[in-house]
C-alpha cells in the first residue's frame, strides 16, 4: 500500500508541475511553426532563422540549457529584429551525446564552417547561451577567436559536472579535443534525491554553491573568461534559484572588463513577461524570483540586448 501511494504521489506530482507547451527537445514543434531550415552536420543539429525585414551583417548563434532545446523563442525574436540566426542543440539529438555531458566542444567548428558557406564571414560572429548554455558559450568564447560578442544569460564562472545522471560516475560537462574541461562534482544531498524520485521541483542553488566551496580543483574549474577578446553582455537575477549566477556574473565581469554585467533584483533564473503561463508551477523552487521581477527583468534585459547587437552587428 505504501508503494502505491508513493507511486501515485510521484505521477500526480509528475503532471501537477509538467510545464506547460509543446516539448522544447522536439524539432518537429519548431518546423511546424514555419519560417526555419534545418542545419545539420557530424554533431551540427538545429535551424536557420533568415532575418526578417532590414538585414544586419553577421551571424547570431543561440543556445538553450539543460532543458535540451535550441532556444527557438529567443532565435525568432531576433530574428524579427533583422538578424540572421542560428538557433542549435548541443545535446540530446541524433548524432549528439544524449545527455549533457561529455559534449565536445569542437563541434563550434562545423559551426563556424556552415556560417562561412551560408552567411557574412565579414560581419561580426555573436554567440547567446542560457544557463548551462552559457557555460558552454563561455567556454566556446575562450577557445574560439572567431566570436565577436557573448551574450550570457544565467551564467557560471566555474565548469560544473555534467548532468548524466545514469551514469554512476561523474562525468564532465565538456571535452576539448577528446580531453575533458576539469569541472567542479556536485556534491549527494538526499532530500534532493526524494524530490527528483517523487517528481517534485528542486531548487540547485545550494549544491552549486557547495560544489565550488568544497572543490579541490577550483582554480582548473575556472572558466578563464580573461582570455575572451571580444565584447560581451552578461545577465542574471538576485534571487536565482537555480545556481548562483548572480556571482557568476559579477566575477565574470570583474575578470574581463569587456564583459558588461547587469543583475536585476526580484528576478530569479529565467526572466519572462509571464512566468506562471510560460513555466507553470515549477518555477517558484526551480527558478525564483518574483512575476513582477521577472518581468521586469525580460523587457529591460531585451531593451539592452537589442541596443548592443545593433551596436555590434552595424553595417559599415
Amino acid at each position: 500500500m505504501a508503494c502505491l501511494i508513493v507511486v501515485g504521489t510521484s505521477a500526480y506530482n509528475f503532471y501537477h508541475y509538467r510545464r506547460p507547451g509543446d516539448n522544447p527537445r522536439d524539432p518537429a514543434t519548431i518546423t511546424a511553426k514555419g519560417d526555419v531550415e534545418p542545419v545539420s552536420g557530424d554533431y551540427l543539429r538545429g535551424f536557420y532563422y533568415p532575418a526578417h525585414g532590414d538585414t544586419h551583417p553577421g551571424t547570431v548563434v543561440v543556445f538553450s540549457g539543460s532543458d535540451g532545446g535550441n532556444n527557438d523563442n529567443m532565435a525568432r525574436q531576433i530574428r524579427d529584429g533583422g538578424y540572421n540566426v542560428l538557433g542549435l542543440y548541443f545535446f540530446g539529438q541524433p548524432g549528439q551525446q544524449q545527455y549533457l555531458s561529455d559534449v565536445p566542444l569542437e563541434f563550434f567548428d562545423e559551426v563556424l564552417a556552415w556560417i562561412k558557406e551560408h552567411g557574412d564571414v565579414q560581419a561580426p560572429i555573436t554567440v547567446l547561451g542560457l544557463s548551462k548554455g552559457a557555460e558552454l558559450v563561455a567556454n566556446l568564447a575562450i577557445r574560439y577567436p572567431e566570436i565577436n560578442n557573448i551574450v550570457l544569460y544565467a551564467p557560471a564562472a566555474y565548469n560544473y559536472q555534467g548532468l548524466n545522471f545514469r551514469q554512476r560516475n561523474a562525468l564532465p560537462s565538456f571535452t576539448w579535443r577528446r580531453e575533458p574541461v576539469d569541472y567542479a562534482r556536485l556534491p549527494f544531498f538526499p532530500s534532493t534525491t526524494v524530490r527528483l524520485f517523487m517528481n517534485l521541483p528542486v531548487s540547485y542553488r545550494k549544491t552549486y554553491e557547495v560544489s565550488l566551496a568544497e572543490a579541490s580543483n577550483r582554480d582548473s574549474a575556472r572558466i578563464p573568461i580573461e582570455k575572451f577578446s571580444g565584447h560581451g553582455l552578461l545577465f542574471a537575477g538576485n534571487q536565482d534559484a537555480m545556481w548562483q549566477s548572480d556571482s557568476a556574473v559579477q566575477e565574470l565581469s570583474e575578470r574581463n572588463k569587456n564583459l558588461e554585467g547587469v543583475i536585476y533584483p526580484g528576478a530569479g533564473h529565467l526572466f519572462s513577461r509571464d512566468i506562471d503561463q510560460e513555466y507553470g508551477r515549477i518555477w517558484p523552487t526551480m527558478l525564483g524570483g518574483t512575476v513582477d521581477g521577472n518581468r521586469a527583468a525580460k523587457i529591460q534585459s531585451d531593451k539592452l540586448l537589442f541596443e548592443r547587437l545593433n551596436a555590434w552587428h552595424m553595417d559599415t
